[in-house]
């Protein structure tokens, strides 16, 4: 029900444009983020924008195989580049400069 999604990660915005757009807009690229079907893009934004989903990731990956589980730090490193990731891509877009 929000005509306009601003989305913050790590204090840096990774979205701000109308919400109507924002699924597709994390669907598109290079790493694309795909909400899945019958899901609430609220949440999986959420799960999406937060270090559990890399934690989340490399427990399956060590779980099925993958090797021995990660470190907090190998975490981190991995969670900061996708954050970083998200901001390129923000501020690489036309997003950045026409928020309107």
């Amino acid at each position: 029900m929000f005509d306009r999604l601003m989305l913050l990660a790590r204090g840096k915005i990774i979205y701000f444009n109308e919400a109507r757009l924002s699924v597709n807009y994390f669907a598109t690229g290079e790493n694309p983020e795909v909400c899945p079907d019958l899901s609430n893009p609220a949440d999986f934004f959420m799960t999406m924008m937060s270090i559990e989903s890399i934690e989340l990731d490399k427990e399956t990956e060590s779980q099925h195989g993958g090797g021995m589980a990660a470190t907090k730090e190998q975490i981190e490193k991995e969670y900061q580049e996708k954050i970083n990731n998200f901001v390129k891509k923000y501020e690489d877009s036309d997003l950045v400069n026409n928020p309107h």
